[in-house]
Parts: C-alpha cells; sequence; structure tokens
C-alpha cells in the first residue's frame, strides 16, 4: 500500500510549478493592485516609513521565492520532507505579504498608513518567526552535510537573532526601531536579490 502512494507521489518542479506560480502570482498582482489604487489618490494617503519599508520587503521576498523557485524545487526533487516544508516556507512568506497589503474598502476613503500597521503588525511579524523556524528547518534538511559545528551555531544564532528582532517588532511602537527593523530586512533581501 505504501509503495503505491510513493509511486503516485509528484514532488517534482514539474507538478509544483503551476501551484506556485499561480499562488506567488496571484500575491503579486494584489501588490500591484495596492498600489495602483495608492497611486489614484495620493492625498488620501498618510505616509508612515517602517509600513512601506516591510511592504517592500515582503515584494523583494516574493521576487525572490518566484525567481530561484524552479532552482530551489528541482533540487529537492524527491525529498518529501525538504519539499514539504519548502512549500510550507513559501506558503508562510506569500501569508506575511498578504498580510501587509489592506482590503481595497479600506483603500477607498483616508488610508493611515500607521494606524494600519499598528493593527495588523502582530499577524505580520509572528508569521515572520514562522517564515525563520521554516527557513532553518529547510536549510538544515536541505544542506546537512554542511550543517555542523561552526556552521550550524553560527546559522542558530543568526535565526535567534531575526526571531528576536520580529518578535520585538511586534510589541515595539518605537518608530525609529521599526524604521531599522524595516530597513534591515530591505538590505538583506536587496543583497540576495543582487546575487541572483
Amino acid at each position: 500500500m505504501f509503495e503505491a502512494v510513493s509511486e503516485m507521489s509528484s514532488l517534482t518542479w514539474d507538478s509544483a510549478a503551476w501551484i506556485y506560480s499561480v499562488i506567488i502570482g496571484v500575491v503579486l498582482a494584489r501588490y500591484f493592485m495596492f498600489i495602483s489604487n495608492l497611486l489614484q489618490d495620493p492625498k488620501a494617503i498618510k505616509f508612515y516609513y517602517p509600513y512601506l519599508a516591510f511592504a517592500l520587503a515582503s515584494f523583494i521576498n516574493l521576487y525572490l521565492s518566484w525567481y530561484t523557485g524552479k532552482q530551489s524545487y528541482t533540487i529537492i526533487e524527491g525529498k518529501t520532507l525538504v519539499f514539504a516544508t519548502r512549500s510550507l516556507l513559501d506558503a508562510a512568506g506569500c501569508i506575511t505579504a498578504l498580510i501587509i497589503v489592506p482590503q481595497d474598502k479600506l483603500l477607498e476613503g483616508f488610508f493611515d498608513m500607521k494606524s494600519w500597521f499598528m493593527k495588523i503588525k502582530r499577524a505580520y511579524f509572528f508569521t515572520g518567526v514562522l517564515y525563520f523556524l521554516l527557513m532553518g528547518m529547510f536549510t538544515i534538511l536541505l544542506y546537512p552535510s554542511v550543517m555542523t559545528g561552526k556552521n550550524l551555531i553560527g546559522f542558530s544564532v543568526f535565526l535567534v537573532i531575526m526571531i528576536l528582532i520580529n518578535v520585538v517588532s511586534a510589541f515595539s511602537k518605537n518608530d525609529y526601531y521599526l524604521s531599522f527593523h524595516g530597513t534591515l530586512v530591505i538590505v538583506f533581501l536587496s543583497f540576495q536579490l543582487s546575487q541572483l
């Protein structure tokens, strides 16, 4: 019985590509609609840098996922646990990106970015924590021979720092701290984007 399931398994890029493309494509389309709605009536917006920084970071992360998807999924074909972890990692990235974009009805009148961000930031940052936990699992499962000794400790320290920064941001009302965190994430993701 279990052999039949493994024979039916299609954990390949070919089978995942259309789902992957549609989901990330829909999330990216949501961003484009959000931007066009904002540009249609720019007088009705109260800008807030941390919100813009995290929205841009989520957008860059979606692009990174889009353009690294084929190679990443091709490398992990047939590795069930790694494939599932990468799928969950991408899902968490998409959910995080969708949390920050307001519903269209909120853009019909005056849109205060700060009040919206303060309303959704706990969900946004705790989904970000989930994202980093999944990233850690994915990396350790994908590169077990590299994740020994110093590399594992260094990577774990990086993950703990990023998770703590997200937890602090979830409860912080300090604009400077949130701006620092948003800028840090943009720089980190922009560096990754430059490596494509």
